[in-house]
């Protein structure tokens, strides 16, 4: 919040407000333009990139830590900060002399949303260059084709992978050799939870995080707070609270403040309740599954998670019960043979579990339900706008 935001909030022209005020600054899957607490990690990762600010390339590097922990927030903004003192970005067919830049160009690119080949390419295309890169009419080997041109006519590159290893997404030797096809003078920077001897590469650096501390972690959601609740929305202890609870996930703190916000507008209170913050805590599943994996699943299969957590108990009492419910929505154009095949998929995939249903009579093979394993409240509020919002 700037410092006219906060002038304007004293002088009463927030008055009316909801409780959330800013959507954005609140989500989970937001991050802000600048990480809060991770000032020691910022440098480190500074140090790894020296040898770009005299021109050269710096070493491959490794960033690694717990889901919640600041990876993407802090590499994604570096990143964008460091990219605006490369040199000018180049025209994709571009045919001009290349512009030396007084550094290597930066690129950050999200896994979740680049996980095949094709994507991976396109999203650099559209990060390097200032013309819009068709998304249909243009195959894999053209893109290649296309980022060797800017490659050989352009700068260096260090180009950050963000959520390698994951389920949905390649793992990051897969990841490099695509990398490695398109250019030589280009650097990978891949980020994943697994430390470095769990994955199947050696990268010539690694910088670790390590979950936030009580008081970063505080100082984190009080800034995000303070423009993303109405004034005096959330109290400090009740902050300290959440804080407590999330053990150093500001992914799961920021879930479980958006939670408590959304029960107590629903309730049409002016502040949040500490019975909002019970539901907001009891609504983020331990452990639970980044959100960020889920709204980067199709948006079919968004559909289906989102049906399903807007189920009442006895809807979702077994799945027989609830892929015939979720099939005969309005919003959903398929069978249940498939709705079922399509959850079963997401719960092997670890978004859901499959709980067995316990049976007094013992007849049979017992039923089982679809629990989800991430906070399906906030899913649902971010899946309604964006829907609104397109």
């Amino acid at each position: 919040m700037n410092i006219d935001d906060r002038i304007e909030r004293r002088l009463g022209y927030d008055t009316g407000l909801s409780v959330l005020a800013d959507f954005e600054a609140v989500s989970p899957v937001a991050h802000a333009e600048s990480p809060v607490g991770r000032g020691p990690a910022i440098e480190r990762l500074l140090d790894v990139f020296a040898p770009a600010f005299s021109g050269s390339l710096p070493p491959s590097l490794y960033v690694y830590g717990p889901k919640g922990s600041g990876k993407s927030a802090v590499v994604s903004a570096l990143f964008d900060r460091l990219a605006t003192h490369s040199g000018p970005r180049q025209a994709i067919q571009t045919t001009t002399r290349a512009v030396e830049p007084t550094i290597p160009g930066f690129v950050y690119v999200d896994a979740r949303h680049a996980s095949t080949r094709f994507r991976l390419y396109h999203a650099m295309l559209a990060a390097m260059s200032d013309e819009p890169v068709p998304d249909h009419g243009i195959g894999t080997e053209e893109l290649a084709e296309s980022l060797r041109d800017v490659m050989r006519t352009g700068p260096d590159l260090v180009v950050a992978v963000d959520h390698t290893d994951e389920v949905e997404t390649p793992p990051a030797t897969t990841l490099i050799d695509w990398l490695e096809d398109v250019g030589e003078r280009l650097v990978p920077a891949c980020i994943g939870r697994d430390p470095p001897d769990a994955i199947d590469w050696e990268p010539e650096t690694t910088v670790e995080f390590g979950k936030y501390r009580r008081h970063v972690l505080v100082e984190l959601l009080t800034s995000r707070c303070s423009t993303g609740l109405g004034r005096d929305a959330l109290s400090h202890d009740q902050i300290r609270d959440v804080v407590e609870w999330a053990a150093g996930d500001a992914h799961d703190a920021l879930a479980a403040v958006m939670g408590a916000a959304v029960s107590a507008e629903r309730a049409g209170a002016s502040t949040v309740r500490s019975a909002d913050v019970d539901a907001g805590i009891e609504g983020v599943p331990r452990p639970c599954v980044a959100l960020g994996r889920v709204l980067a699943l199709p948006e079919s299969r968004q559909r289906l998670l989102y049906e399903l957590a807007g189920l009442s108990e006895e809807e979702r009492s077994t799945v027989g019960v609830a892929t015939e419910t979720i099939a005969a929505r309005p919003g959903v154009d398929l069978s249940a043979s498939t709705v079922r095949r399509v959850l079963y998929e997401l719960a092997d995939a670890g978004l859901l579990e499959r709980v067995t249903v316990h049976r007094s009579d013992g007849k049979g093979r017992p039923p089982s339900r679809l629990v989800p394993l991430f906070p399906t409240v906030v899913f649902r509020e971010l899946f309604d706008r964006h829907t609104r919002t397109g």
